[in-house]
């Protein structure tokens, strides 16, 4: 498994870049991902939205993972 050496979100582009490795780059298109979670409410992307800015590292993990952040949605539904 590889680590995430650093992880930012950019604001111009809506993208979360990562560094793995010191060596390995990739991007997650914030919108793209997004796109891919069944939101109950409309609002409920803005759980996402937050994510990304505030833990991208986190994002990016979830992200990289089938249903990862569907699941951090429905989770946090719960607990609001």
């Amino acid at each position: 498994m590889s680590k995430i050496i650093s992880a930012l979100y950019n604001h111009k582009t809506d993208c979360v870049e990562v560094t793995l490795d010191n060596q390995f780059h990739a991007i997650f298109n914030c919108q793209n991902c997004n796109a891919q979670v069944k939101l109950a409410d409309p609002l409920d992307v803005s759980y996402l939205t937050c994510l990304a800015r505030e833990e991208p590292g986190f994002y990016a993990s979830l992200a990289s993972r089938k249903g990862g952040l569907q699941g951090y949605v429905e989770a946090m539904g719960e607990w609001n």
